[in-house]
């Protein structure tokens, strides 16, 4: 990044979704921090396996440092209305809350980092609870970890640095429904009551397929 200001640190930070902190002065990295809290935003520090774009080809690298754009405790991105949101389909929703229940199994722990899961165990939930064991692969395969919200680890997976950078009123409000997250002994709703259930929305994102059965 040549001659990098306050401005070009946060768009880096949101176009890729991550950014490795060490290649930046630790004076110009505050000076982002202060410019994207008037904003509502906040520069958070998380582990990140390089290389960190999302879609990137290959195995990824050792996990770094790195920085994400995250969240203040408010305002979030529904309430602004001045961000583009992306909303996970159902079955994304639930593939992503079948990884949060095995990541983070003790809701008293902190959500992130969480503890890495097999790719396998999410597979086989959702076939246990009736999810659509293909579209479940894409999910995991594909749009969670284009948005960052689980990463490679090895052979194995874990939550991502968009987690990291949700706001503290998200897990607070994960702690209260911890026991609803799917697993084998808890369903989602069926799909005739599928606009009960809430979608997820991942700011910054690139476009989803909306119809899963095309």
């Amino acid at each position: 990044m040549k001659n990098p200001d306050a401005a070009l640190v946060l768009a880096a930070a949101r176009a890729g979704g991550a950014l490795p902190p060490d290649r930046l002065p630790a004076s110009l990295v505050a000076q982002a921090d202060e410019v994207a809290h008037v904003a509502g935003r906040s520069l958070v520090e998380c582990d990140c396996p390089w290389p960190a774009p999302a879609g990137a080809l290959g195995l990824p690298g050792p996990l770094g440092r790195a920085l994400v754009l995250g969240w203040s405790e408010a305002p979030v991105p529904e309430e602004l209305g001045t961000y583009p949101v992306t909303r996970l389909t159902p079955t994304q929703t639930i593939t992503f809350a079948l990884c949060l229940a095995q990541a983070w199994p003790d809701p008293s722990m902190p959500l992130y980092p969480g503890r890495p899961f097999e790719r396998a165990e999410i597979l086989d939930m959702a076939g246990d609870i009736g999810l659509d064991v293909n579209f479940a692969k894409a999910a995991l395969d594909g749009e969670l970890q284009w948005l960052l919200l689980i990463v490679r680890e090895g052979r194995r997976l874990r939550l991502g640095p968009a987690v990291a950078a949700l706001p503290d009123t998200f897990a607070e409000t994960m702690r209260r429904f911890h026991n609803l997250l799917p697993g084998p002994d808890v369903a989602p709703p069926t799909w005739e009551d599928e606009d009960a259930w809430p979608t997820w929305e991942a700011q910054d994102a690139p476009p989803m397929w909306e119809d899963e059965d095309e």
